[in-house]
């Protein structure tokens, strides 16, 4: 394989296992940007319904002087507002559940694109062919969600996580780059699974790497001495919120493995294995 190729492997070191993410383990990421297709395809019916009941706006002649300057008429307004709007609730659900505040940045981005490409078409009176002027930025959004979903796929492709005997090795992203953890620097080792990598088996394992400041020791008993004396309560209370604060807990993850109980099982006794040899 490619990947031994340029793995340099330290005296001793053998490979357990080497594996990549599952293809569908980036579901969620896909299923976000297939309804991002979808709200484009709605709006294009809801502007077709504004175009069909341009009567009715008629309570909104007002804003015609406003919205004429940049060339539009309310139905092209009322439009690019509620594209603002779909996107921006987008945003927000993917941030939500996805906990990629990039996606938030993603519509905004789309959103001020296409205001821009609006707000050109309409004041160069460009027209595109087969395409009307305000349906130009559901393209741009259409456009984008494919695109996203094919760096998607690309992305899940360059991953690729290494098991060894005296290592974990995490290679991949879109900028290639490369991450190890050694054994005695892991904590905890837990597996995360929702509904669809249960029935198919995939999931993320989380190693836990704890860089601690161990308030039981020595000098930190002193500490606590000190603490609970009286005087000057509420100074050792912000001293002792600081020095809990330097508690941290940093994880690597192997995001969307198959079989990830497995993999745990193979980590966590190369793990045993180190311990032990330290007793």
């Amino acid at each position: 394989m490619s990947w031994r190729r340029d793995l340099d492997l330290l005296h001793g070191e053998e490979v357990d296992m080497a594996i990549k993410p599952h293809p569908l383990s980036f579901t969620r990421h896909h299923a976000f940007f297939i309804y991002l297709i979808l709200a484009a395809f709605f709006l294009r019916r809801f502007y077709l319904l504004l175009k069909d009941n341009v009567s009715v706006l008629s309570i909104l002649s007002f804003l015609d002087a406003t919205v004429s300057r940049l060339g539009m008429d309310i139905v092209d307004a009322i439009f690019l507002v509620s594209f603002w709007v779909v996107l921006i609730i987008s945003g927000w659900i993917g941030n939500r559940l996805l906990h990629k505040r990039v996606l938030m940045f993603y519509a905004i981005l789309v959103a001020t694109l296409g205001t821009m490409l609006e707000v050109y078409l309409s004041m160069t009176h460009y027209e595109i062919a087969f395409i009307q002027r305000p349906s130009a930025k559901l393209l741009l959004l259409a456009g984008t969600a494919i695109a996203c979903m094919a760096l998607v796929e690309i992305y899940r492709r360059r991953y690729l996580y290494i098991v060894t005997n005296y290592r974990v090795i995490i290679r991949g992203g879109l900028i290639p780059k490369e991450e190890e953890i050694t054994y005695d620097r892991i904590s905890r080792i837990h597996v995360e699974q929702g509904i669809l990598g249960r029935i198919f088996n995939f999931g993320t394992v989380v190693l836990s790497l704890m860089f601690d400041f161990d308030l039981s020791g020595t000098p930190y008993r002193e500490i606590q001495e000190v603490l609970s004396m009286p005087i000057e309560k509420e100074a050792n209370k912000a001293l002792e919120e600081e020095l809990k604060s330097q508690r941290k807990e940093r994880r690597l993850l192997l995001l969307g493995v198959p079989d990830p109980r497995r993999v745990r099982i193979i980590i966590g006794n190369r793990l045993l294995e180190k311990r032990e040899s330290h007793l």
